[in-house]
């Protein structure tokens, strides 16, 4: 098996569900659901969702917290042995600004939402995952952007380099 059980990510997507919050898969699942990547690591999950709507529907899996450090602006909570990270109002700091990277699902793998494709190329090259950035970035060059979701992310503070690879991507 290329990723962990589907269980876990399944009973996750069930509460979420229920609860009508939005999410959408990310990292490795993400670049799996695009043929980017031959296996998932973890099952990520991102929502804008707050964590008085989260914690009470996660409660009873214990699940380990952690805030924001370094780099990270945003929380997460890791469940089922770590086989699933729920990625809470994901940010990231660069050059001393917050950029919020938001959850926008937009299209499916097994029925799970997947996250944009665009805004995880921004994640990834803040995060200095320069190989996974560049797979993003050439596919989207190859296949087309999204030009909302491009335009969403250039509402960020980017570093300039970044937003002129992302406006790049308005004229593929």
């Amino acid at each position: 098996m290329n990723h962990p059980p589907l269980e876990s990510l399944l009973e996750i997507q069930r509460r979420l569900e229920r609860a009508g919050v939005e999410y959408a898969l990310g990292a490795s699942a993400l670049l799996y659901a695009h043929g980017l990547a031959d296996h998932v690591g973890d099952w990520d999950i991102n929502t804008d969702a707050t964590h008085d709507v989260l914690d009470p529907l996660f409660a009873d899996l214990d699940p380990v917290h952690f805030g924001s450090s370094g780099i990270h602006a945003d929380s997460k909570m890791q469940m089922f042995d770590r086989q699933v990270e729920l990625i809470v109002q994901m940010a990231i700091v660069a050059e001393g600004q917050v950029v919020r990277i938001p959850t926008i699902p937009r299209t499916t793998w097994n029925g799970v939402p997947v996250g944009s494709i665009e805004a995880w190329a921004v994640s990834y090259s803040l995060l200095e995952r320069l190989e996974k950035a560049t797979k993003i970035f050439e596919s989207l060059e190859r296949n087309g952007a999204n030009g909302e979701d491009v335009t969403r992310m250039l509402e960020e503070p980017l570093p300039e380099l970044l937003a002129a690879r992302l406006r790049g991507l308005l004229r593929v």
